[in-house]
């Protein structure tokens, strides 16, 4: 499975995800609800009464009615709860795009990992099986009586070392897979592989990593629709203190048992109100509004240097796994080089076969070194990209 598979197939069946584009839907309905208040009532009564006056015959009578209204002004109120709600929509679809921005960084995180398990594990499977072939050929010398003991038993400790760390790795590698299945929402790993993934060494300028950041996360934008909303949370509170005005018609029909003539009548007003005193209450709705205004302002600020904190450090993460890069691929030639020396002196009988074991675990520790930093820089590109908002710009094109 290529890294783009998996993360597509992450998109397609993480529940949680799949949670998060809920509130979508759930902030649409808040809208229907919001836009009823600006709509028309209707509503129907009907009752039935009975009246017994002394001297008299017993009383009935009947009456229906249905009247609709609709709020004319509500001091801004309805108004602003529309275009909260509104906002409210915007803000779910941001917070979704972020989610999913983020599940596809940890499903690339899950994956390097595993793919550096991989490697590291091929690389010690590799020395595993040289240092088997070496320990064979001292063994052989040993029983010849051509070498000591010492030998020997360095050249199995080395081969056990090894067999041991391509076992720890191939441990790591399963468990890495595991992550990346549960984000996957996959049952087994035992169809689950991973591919090589080309590194980008083109490292860029870092103010253009913050504005990008400025402008693509979507969590930044959220957190300025919701400042939009705690200005109108203000607006909604203030409209305490303004009149409302709602206009009524309504029909209806009156019938006695005296005659049971039903007698239809209609009525049409407007109806104004006024809250002259509440306590206080308004007035403290008003500035608790206003302190949730501020404090959004305060997180939009913490947030953004949050992000540009994240930007930095992965921008500095980057330029030194790449650095890492350059000084451990010479490592490995030089590591490469001197096993070759190592052997070329054995076979010409001015060495022992010892200096062959230690060039050959210096070579993997080069080696082991060259794939972690070739890794990081795969993860600090993941890492940058998801800092600025976007993680798929990580992989190119």
């Amino acid at each position: 499975m290529s890294i783009q598979q998996a993360m597509q197939t992450a998109l397609q069946n993480n529940p949680s995800l799949q949670r998060t584009e809920r509130a979508i839907q759930s902030a649409q309905e808040s809208l229907k609800i919001a836009k009823a208040g600006n709509g028309f009532s209707v509503s129907a009564s009907g009752s039935s009464n009975i009246s017994k006056t002394e001297g008299t015959d017993d009383s009935e009578s009947l009456s229906a009615r249905i009247s609709a209204s609709r709020t004319l002004y509500s001091g801004n109120k309805i108004e602003s709860q529309i275009k909260s709600a509104e906002l409210e929509i915007d803000a779910a679809k941001l917070d979704f795009q972020q989610a999913q921005d983020d599940l596809i960084y940890q499903v690339a995180t899950a994956y390097i990992d595993a793919l550096e398990n991989w490697a590291t594990e091929k690389v010690n499977l590799e020395t595993e099986n040289n240092l088997a072939e070496h320990e064979k050929n001292i063994a052989a010398m040993y029983d010849a009586g051509a070498t000591a003991k010492i030998d020997l038993l360095r050249a199995q400790v080395e081969t056990s070392n090894a067999t041991q760390d391509t076992a720890k790795t191939h441990a790591a590698y399963e468990v890495s897979l595991t992550n990346l299945a549960t984000l996957l929402a996959m049952d087994s790993i035992s169809t689950l592989t991973v591919e090589e993934i080309q590194p980008i060494y083109d490292l860029g300028d870092l103010e253009n990593y913050l504005s990008l950041a400025d402008s693509q996360r979507a969590d930044l934008r959220a957190n300025e629709i919701k400042t939009s909303q705690g200005e109108l949370n203000i607006e909604i509170a203030k409209a305490g203190n303004r009149p409302t005005i709602s206009a009524e018609v309504g029909a209806g029909l009156n019938s006695q048992s005296r005659s049971w003539h039903a007698t239809p009548n209609a009525s049409a007003g407007l109806t104004a109100s006024w809250n002259i005193f509440d306590g206080g209450i308004t007035e403290s709705e008003i500035s608790n509004a206003e302190l949730e205004l501020e404090k959004l302002h305060l997180q939009m600020q913490s947030d953004i240097n949050s992000v540009h904190e994240d930007v930095v450090t992965a921008y500095k993460n980057l330029r030194i796994a790449l650095m890492r890069l350059r000084t451990t691929k010479r490592a490995v030639e030089l590591a490469e080089e001197e096993r070759y020396i190592a052997s070329e002196k054995y076979r010409a009988g001015e060495g022992i076969l010892l200096d062959i074991l230690d060039a050959e675990v210096a070579l993997s520790t080069a080696k082991k070194n060259h794939v972690s930093a070739l890794h990081d820089v795969i993860r600090y590109r993941f890492d940058l990209a998801h800092a600025t908002g976007n993680t798929l710009a990580a992989l190119g094109g």
